[in-house]
C-alpha cells in the first residue's frame, strides 16, 4: 500500500511568530503615542523683539507676520458710518486697539497654520488679555470669523452688537465685502485708464 505524502504545511502546524507580531503591535503603539503626544504649534513670545500693529488683526513681532485666528478686523483704510451716519476711521481704531493690547506684558501667541498670505494664524494672549481675539470682537473692533454658520466668538460679537461697541454703533461692510470692494474697482480703474491710453488704430 502506497503511504499518503502530505505537505508540511498539511502536516505540521506553523511555527507561531509572536515575538515578532509582539515588536510590531509595540512599534505601532510607539507610534501612535508619538503622534497623539506631538504639538504642531509654534509658540512665539514677543521677548525683546519689536512689535507693530499692520491692521486691527494683523501684526509682526520681529520678523514674525502673525495675524489673530477666528476673527476679521476692518482694513486700516476702512470707514464705517456711525449713528448719525457719518463717516468714522474705524480701520484705525481697530489698529490702535490691537496695538494696545499687544504692548500689554507677557505678549505670546501660538500658531498652527498659515494662511495664503504666509502669515501665521495664532493665539494670542498677555498677562491682561487671555484671548486678545475675543477681546477684539467683544470691543467691536472685529467681526467674527463664520464658517457654514459656525462663528468662533459667537458670545462676543452679540454682545459687541447688542452694546452698540466700536463698528455696531452705526453701520459698516464687513471687511471682507469692502475688501472685495476695492479689488473690483482696481481693477476697473485700470481697465480704464488702459482705455484711455490705448491710441485707436487709424
Amino acid at each position: 500500500m502506497t503511504r499518503l505524502r502530505f505537505p508540511d504545511s498539511r502536516t505540521f502546524p506553523k511555527k507561531r511568530k509572536w515575538p515578532r507580531t509582539l515588536g510590531a503591535l509595540l512599534l505601532l503603539a510607539m507610534m501612535l503615542a508619538a503622534v497623539w503626544s506631538y504639538d504642531p504649534r509654534e509658540n512665539i513670545a514677543a521677548g525683546n523683539a519689536p512689535v507693530r500693529a499692520i491692521d486691527g488683526d494683523s501684526f509682526t513681532i520681529g520678523a514674525n507676520e502673525l495675524r489673530l485666528e477666528g476673527v476679521d478686523a476692518p482694513e486700516y483704510r476702512q470707514k464705517c458710518k456711525d449713528s448719525m451716519g457719518r463717516d468714522w476711521e474705524c480701520g484705525k481704531a481697530a489698529r490702535a486697539a490691537l496695538e494696545k493690547r499687544l504692548f500689554e506684558p507677557g505678549l505670546t501667541c501660538s500658531a498652527q497654520a498659515k494662511d495664503r498670505y504666509s502669515r501665521a494664524l495664532a493665539k494670542c494672549s498677555t498677562a491682561r488679555t487671555p484671548d486678545i481675539a475675543a477681546a477684539q470682537v467683544r470691543d467691536g473692533m472685529a467681526v467674527s470669523h463664520e464658517f457654514y454658520g459656525v462663528r468662533d466668538y459667537p458670545d462676543e460679537e452679540d454682545a459687541a452688537r447688542a452694546e452698540r461697541k466700536g463698528i455696531w454703533i452705526g453701520s459698516f461692510e464687513r471687511p471682507e465685502d469692502w475688501r472685495a470692494l476695492q479689488r473690483a474697482g482696481s481693477a476697473n480703474q485700470a481697465q480704464a485708464t488702459f482705455r484711455t491710453n490705448t491710441v485707436p488704430a487709424e
